[in-house]
């Protein structure tokens, strides 16, 4: 039959999930700390404790040929052969210091001790449980909800969620299940150890991996993900076996695939968008739904400048800019959106190509460009007159004509001469 002891040890065990060694060890510590409490206490010691509970304090002193000077760190060989006749100099004797008894203080001591080194327990067993399944999902439990962030429940281990690190739009629950995205395990500091989040880009590229079997089997990839949280995602995916349709594989039949995923981002918006390697195309497709006429790329200034029709203006600027923010932050170009219907010469201010379509000659001299009578060194200084840089006169050669048109100053027509008035019916005097 168990002793008393015993049964406790396993309940502790079982409660903190530790293995009865890692008990002991807390045991064993609490034993250490209360020894050190009393008076006289020595600072080279072994504290052993056994399984039945029994526990013991050996004091470690060295076998010395002269004579004793320090009676806590030395001993003589005679009394050394007392406990072990094997001994000889220069040996580590354990003598028995185990005391009688404990005072109160000592004992909350020991019990402090004995806490403090199984909570260092657990959160030793946390950090190598979760620490090889940083940047996976997680389902936990919602426990508390204060200013400081969600604290959610994983089985044995918590988790915080900051405020930064929620979905502004979400409202949670407590006692409610969600599934969040680990970000790192802490060693250090009180608390939950596990930082977790629903905002982070990488949450939503773990729900496509965990929805689409494609994304999984790298038979598709997510290129780049561009988020508002709670409000709108763009996810630009390209396919990496000829013949599959990335979009169809991320949206499933009749949008299943798809719906799983938004079940956990509702009330948020997930566009897919096809990703490709000619950023004029890419940049068409991350601007959907609206419907682009052309784009136009200057590689200098990082910058796409989008013609879009009168009615489609609004559309691919996005409510507050929102859908032309993500499609820069998708695309990683700055993103010009104008009017298609608005003046050529707007246009032309708006432009932000250098010289596109303009070929000048081979060995780069400034010498004529393939514009009747406009040379490079006038489309410079007819860029400094409109106060626009080259990138602005490239976009087209049909505009810069026009723009070099308007440049030359015409000469105004001659007012032609006022009709001299025609002089006055003279009466004729009829007598009266």
């Amino acid at each position: 039959m168990k002793s008393e002891f015993e049964l406790a040890l396993a309940q502790i065990a079982a409660d903190k999930g530790l293995a009865t060694d890692e008990v002991l060890e807390a045991v064993r510590a609490a034993v250490d700390s209360a020894y050190r409490d009393l008076p006289g206490a020595l600072e080279d010691i072994d504290v052993h404790v056994d399984g039945q509970g029994s526990f013991s304090v050996h004091a470690n002193r060295t076998v010395v040929e002269h004579e004793v000077t320090d009676p806590d760190a030395e001993i003589s060989l005679a009394d050394a052969i007392e406990v072990d006749e094997n001994l000889k100099f220069g040996d580590i004797v354990q003598v028995d210091i185990t005391p009688q008894g404990f005072s109160r203080i000592a004992a909350q001591k020991a019990r402090q001790a004995m806490l403090f080194t199984l909570r260092e327990a657990e959160r030793s067993l946390v950090h190598d449980r979760y620490v090889d399944h940083v940047g996976e999902l997680m389902v936990g439990k919602v426990t508390r909800i204060d200013h400081r962030g969600v604290v959610l429940e994983f089985g044995r281990a918590e988790a915080m969620m900051p405020p930064m690190e929620q979905i502004p739009t979400e409202h949670l629950r407590l006692n409610q299940r969600i599934r969040v995205y680990l970000m790192e395990v802490n060693e250090e500091g009180r608390g939950p150890q596990l930082s977790v989040s629903r905002r982070h880009s990488d949450f939503v590229r773990r729900l496509f991996e965990r929805e689409i079997p494609e994304i999984a089997n790298n038979a598709v990839e997510i290129v780049n993900i561009a988020r508002d949280a709670g409000i709108r995602t763009k996810v630009a995916v390209r396919a990496l076996q000829d013949g599959l349709d990335p979009v169809g594989s991320c949206v499933g039949m009749r949008g299943s695939r798809i719906q799983n995923i938004v079940r956990d981002l509702v009330p948020e918006k997930v566009e897919i968008v096809e990703y490709s390697d000619a950023p004029v195309k890419y940049v068409a497709n991350a601007l959907s739904p609206a419907q682009v006429i052309s784009v136009n790329i200057s590689i200098e200034e990082n910058l796409a400048d989008v013609l879009v029709a009168p009615d489609m203006v609004s559309l691919a600027i996005g409510r507050e800019g929102q859908n032309s923010r993500l499609a820069a932050r998708l695309t990683g170009w700055r993103i010009n959106i104008r009017d298609a219907s608005a003046p050529d010469d707007l246009q032309l201010e708006a432009a932000p190509d250098v010289l596109a379509g303009v070929e000048t000659d081979e060995d780069g001299d400034g010498g004529d460009v393939d514009l009747p009578g406009l040379t490079v060194p006038e489309l410079r200084a007819l860029a400094a007159e409109k106060e626009i840089s080259l990138t602005g006169l490239r976009r087209k050669a049909d505009i810069i004509i026009e723009a070099a048109a308007v440049a030359e100053p015409k000469p105004k027509p001659k007012p032609e001469p006022e009709p001299e008035p025609e002089p006055a019916a003279v009466q004729a005097e009829d007598g009266e």
